[in-house]
């Protein structure tokens, strides 16, 4: 018997990680990517990761998406820019030259705080 699949295998949606307002998409990132938060208020993770490292990337890219929610975080393909609150101005960091997701970031830096990773 053909049985056809759910919506969520056809789009690529990881059911147990998502929530409303948050879908979690499985996806090819880039190499050595985990996982993104978008302004849309999605996040991709790596296809392929087990359910529990997904769950982990998905709570750190939750305070990224409070961080954008908050005017505090926002990205361009050349740029991420910044600011430690709300009242402080925007700080500028060219993605070219820095490593994405690196520790010593301060909006990473924030997120690994506030995660277990």
């Amino acid at each position: 018997m053909f049985k056809l699949k759910d919506k969520s295998a056809l789009f690529g949606i990881n059911k147990e990680a998502s929530e409303f307002g948050t879908p979690v998409f499985e996806k090819e990132l880039g190499p050595g990517i985990e996982a993104e938060a978008n302004r849309d208020g999605t996040v991709f993770v790596q296809k392929g990761m087990s359910q529990r490292a997904i769950n982990e990337a998905v709570e750190h890219e939750k305070v990224h998406l409070s961080q954008m929610a908050q005017g505090r975080l926002d990205y361009t393909n050349g740029e991420v820019m910044w600011k430690p609150d709300t009242k402080s101005p925007m700080k500028f960091f060219n993605r070219k030259i820095m490593a994405e997701g690196a520790y010593n970031l301060p909006w990473e830096k924030e997120a690994y705080q506030k995660t277990k990773k």
